[in-house]
């Protein structure tokens, strides 16, 4: 990893949404990760968002402080998005170590990370609104990458799932729309990456939204 100076270096644009993973230690201190948009505001600390019932929000209230993760490898949004695809129902402990600054861990396979201590959190309804200093970058040399528009339609359908999950019991319309938009992507990887590992995880996804559509139904009868 080599030192970054800016988020400006890692391509963050202000009052833009980008796609990360966030990690953090429990009380125990053990890793959790879990994808989730960032913000900057003012190109000096980030903004993060995470669900008030998230492990997520739990650890960033404990531990005061986080590593935002930044890869755009959807097999790794996919790992800690959906823990039960591991063996173990975890992200698999050989995939953090320990950072110098905070007490939070870092995926060892993220092409940059982020260090961040908290400042400030504001709570919304079910959403919190967490403020960050930057206390440190880093990042691995990474070489220009052959772009496959599957990486960017399996990435956008793991995120939709997450909401899917969550809109279950609450919104039938965003589901249906957010469905859609999966599907839509499903017939998008099969055409430019069938038989891979992206369609592979395409399927799964898929299954797994049906799988909780059709158990809320019958929790709802």
């Amino acid at each position: 990893m080599r030192k970054v100076s800016s988020l400006s270096d890692l391509g963050f644009k202000k009052n833009c949404i980008f796609e990360t993973i966030v990690s953090t230690y429990d009380i125990k201190n053990l890793p959790n990760a879990a994808p989730m948009g960032v913000m900057t505001d003012d190109m000096h600390r980030l903004i993060i968002k995470p669900y008030t019932t998230s492990q997520t929000y739990r650890n960033i209230l404990l531990q005061k402080c986080a590593v935002v993760n930044i890869t755009s490898d959807p097999v790794i949004f996919y790992k800690t998005a959906f823990k039960d695809t591991n063996h173990s129902s975890e992200v698999p402990l050989d995939w953090f170590e320990k950072t110098n600054r905070v007490n939070a861990p870092k995926l060892k396979n993220a092409d940059a990370c982020i260090e961040v201590k908290v400042t400030k959190i504001e709570n919304k309804r079910d959403r919190a609104k967490v403020f960050c200093e930057v206390l440190n970058i880093v990042s691995a040399k990474i070489f220009p990458k052959a772009y496959c528009r599957a990486t960017f339609a399996l990435i956008e359908s793991i995120i939709h799932a997450t909401r899917i999950k969550v809109f279950l019991s609450k919104d039938e319309k965003k589901v249906e729309e957010l469905t859609n938009l999966v599907k839509y992507y499903d017939a998008l990887v099969g055409r430019v990456a069938p038989k891979s590992v992206y369609s592979d995880i395409m399927k799964e996804n898929l299954k797994k939204i049906e799988a909780w559509k059709a158990k809320s139904k019958i929790e709802k009868t």
